[in-house]
């Protein structure tokens, strides 16, 4: 059966979210982790150290239910390269669609504060960014099971840029039982790559101006693609592209989103892609610009953002 467009909307009519309700929560300070950020060269860094999963008590963790709702669908966001603040706008939007929701900082929770989202955006490879977004990402996922609160038959998992690589990379590990679909919006395959099968449906995103992190000037983001040198494989993620494009392939080109859906359809995934008109990356970003910018690496790439209102 075809995945439909905007998964969340069937579910969640009859939801008031005009307020919410404050749930009860324990918290886990033990499982924060206690990382630093370790230099390759001037202005870009990897991270290193030890690894944490997720306390809902960390001062940036978002977790709402509509007032008066019994057991609502459960959004969980999941930020891009720049932290929280690449998904606080639409997690408001699915909030006033009734859906109980999740969003978090994975490099706050990873031990990492005082810097800007620019920094992080720019200055961080993919593969540190996307190990910290994974590891907090995956733990949530498993805290938010633990709920009696939501409907945890009725999960959903919402991730943008680097966040779209994370939750396309948990859709080939989640439990069916829990977790009804995944929204990916600018999927990158770079950095932990992408999964060769998955287990929930899944809707790739884009915006039709999406240029962001393309080299090519005439590129857009469901083309990009890089060197294999660039991907790593991690723990806990699901065999994909990175078994066979890492580091120890040099040389060698990274499949992109396209091929990726591709190879997912063949091994009987259920996925499809959306291409949204004047769009760029991350819809919720604010007004639609376009734009180049140069990231830490030294490469000049393209950075549009944001969208029109009909967008």
């Amino acid at each position: 059966m075809q995945l439909k467009v905007w998964l969340f909307a069937w579910l969640v009519s009859g939801f008031s979210a005009a307020t919410w309700a404050a749930p009860s929560i324990t918290c886990s300070p033990q499982d924060r982790g206690e990382l630093a950020l370790v230099p390759l060269r001037p202005d870009f860094f990897t991270v290193s150290g030890r690894m944490g999963g997720f306390d809902p008590c960390e001062a940036q963790v978002r977790f709402r239910i509509p007032a008066g709702a019994h057991q609502p669908p459960l959004m969980i966001s999941v930020h891009g390269g720049g932290g929280i603040n690449d998904v606080l706008k639409s997690d408001d939007a699915f909030f006033q669609h009734g859906m109980a929701t999740l969003a978090f900082d994975a490099y706050a929770m990873q031990g990492l504060t005082g810097r800007s989202s620019l920094f992080w955006a720019r200055s961080v490879t993919n593969e540190a960014r996307q190990r910290m977004i994974y590891t907090t990402a995956l733990a949530a996922y498993r805290w938010a099971k633990q709920r009696t609160d939501i409907d945890t038959r009725r999960i959903y998992l919402f991730g943008i840029s680097n966040g779209a690589a994370v939750v396309a990379n948990l859709a080939g590990l989640v439990d069916p039982l829990h977790v009804k679909g995944v929204i990916a919006e600018g999927v990158t395959p770079i950095g932990l790559g992408l999964p060769d099968e998955i287990k929930v449906p899944v809707q790739l995103v884009f915006g039709k101006l999406d240029d962001f992190g393309n080299l090519d000037p005439k590129g857009n983001r469901w083309t990009l693609s890089d060197d294999c040198s660039l991907n790593i494989q991690f723990l806990n993620v699901p065999a994909g592209s990175a078994l066979f494009c890492n580091r120890t392939h040099p040389g060698k080109r990274i499949p992109n989103a396209l091929e990726w859906v591709s190879r997912v359809q063949k091994n009987g995934g259920q996925i499809e892609v959306l291409y949204i008109e004047d769009m760029a990356h991350n819809a919720y970003a604010g007004p639609l610009v376009r734009r180049t910018a140069t990231w830490g690496n030294g490469q000049t790439l393209g950075a549009s953002l944001g969208a029109t209102d009909a967008a």
